[in-house]
């Protein structure tokens, strides 16, 4: 039977989020609805469609995050700013049927609580004023009926540690001491902390873009040589190869491709940065810090924005401390792509694993201190003065035993 290709208005948004996907950004799940239907004579054009629309549609894990980061990261800022005109109608369209299929969908509580895809429905819901009232009737139905069949999503906390959680397998909120962390991954095979894996040439096959709660897992992964919070210049006789800013490290320039950075007198690397031999030519990786006072830091953690070069350095009299800094001009590579990818991380489920890390820390380390403490206390005439609920009580004795014994 013959067939005709049928081109539909979803098609340019097909073509849309292609273009946006070579500039970095995440195209949802649902383009794949705007490629073309084959339309078959014995059907009409609305059985196309609604044939089209009716396959089921299997989510991962992992696509339900894609879709979740779309709308808290891309298309709810945007409304934010802008309010919901600001919407495309092929963005409205896509985001429609990807609530309806979400609603129809059987997904576990396990992927739900991976994805964070109920903030995201959350988020829609809840900002009534920002979004079309389609969409946020849509997100009510769905948020309500995961509630009835698996409780107040709230209550069931987010997976940092347990399975399928960026930390899971990696440390424990009890790891408070940064020694035995170590000693810890050192008997783990995908731990790199040897300095020579990070003390190489190039991007070690990280992306820009790539994010860690904070140094020290960075330099779990490989890409620096310590977990120093305190940054500074990855280094060794041969050269420099990566540079951890943190506090006052970068004077911002008009773009984040091109600034400069205040190289610290007690760090050697500075001096493999300013060296005009061929070895220190090559690009260094650049990580910010959440910790910079940057125009273009991290919201939170850590953050590689790619392969840099040195164009020049200078020296510098600080007025304030009287001091001579070294100041290092870098320019990102092209090749590294757009910034602009890079500038959306954290992802908003990353920050709340930030966020959450910190506090399960702050958590075990108060209840670490209530161990601690001494069960008596010093009173200000010498005596010892024991803690009411660790003191012994004895029994007193009866008034008739004390007049006996007198």
């Amino acid at each position: 039977m013959a067939t005709g290709r049928l081109h539909l208005p979803l098609l340019d948004f097909a073509a849309a989020q292609h273009r946006d996907h070579q500039q970095g950004i995440e195209p949802p799940a649902m383009a794949a609805l705007a490629l073309t239907l084959t339309l078959n004579r014995s059907q009409s054009i609305e059985d196309q469609i609604a044939s089209k629309l009716n396959q089921p549609l299997a989510f991962s894990a992992e696509e339900l995050r894609q879709q979740a980061r779309w709308i808290r990261d891309i298309l709810d800022p945007q409304v934010a700013r802008e309010g919901h005109d600001a919407l495309h109608s092929d963005e409205i369209l896509t985001l429609d049927e990807l609530l309806r299929k979400l609603a129809s969908s059987d997904i576990s509580l396990e992927d739900i609580r991976y994805s964070r895809i109920h903030l995201a429905i959350r988020d829609i819901a809840g900002r009534a004023t920002r979004w079309p009232k389609k969409l946020v009737d849509r997100s009510d139905v769905l948020k309500y009926a995961w509630i009835a069949r698996y409780g107040p999503l709230k209550a069931t906390g987010l997976p940092l540690y347990e399975s399928g959680g960026r930390l899971n397998g990696i440390c424990r909120p009890e790891d408070l001491s940064k020694e035995k962390l170590l000693v810890k991954w050192l008997k783990s095979p995908a731990a790199k902390l040897s300095p020579a894996v990070a003390r190489r040439v190039g991007d070690l096959g990280f992306t820009p873009g790539d994010w860690w709660i904070n140094p020290l897992f960075a330099h779990r992964a490989g890409i620096i040589d310590s977990g120093n919070s305190e940054g500074g210049i990855v280094s060794d006789n041969s050269g420099a190869y990566a540079v951890v800013m943190t506090g006052s490290d970068e004077v911002s320039g008009p773009t984040p491709e091109i600034f400069q950075y205040r190289a610290r007198d007690r760090d050697p690397g500075r001096y493999r940065l300013t060296a005009g031999t061929p070895e220190s030519r090559h690009p260094v990786r650049i990580l910010r810090s959440h910790t910079l006072r940057s125009f273009w830091k991290p919201r939170a953690g850590l953050r590689y924005d790619g392969l840099h070069k040195v164009t020049g350095w200078s020296l510098v009299k600080e007025a304030k401390s009287n001091e001579t800094v070294v100041v290092i001009t870098f320019q990102r590579l092209a090749s590294e792509g757009s910034m602009d990818s890079v500038l959306c991380r954290p992802w908003s489920d990353e920050v709340e694993d930030y966020t959450e890390y910190k506090r399960l820390r702050r958590q075990c380390r108060e209840k670490q201190n209530e161990t601690l403490k001494p069960s008596f206390r010093m009173t200000g005439d010498g005596t010892i003065d024991m803690r009411e609920d660790e003191a012994v009580f004895l029994p007193k004795p009866s008034l008739a035993k004390v007049a006996g014994e007198l």
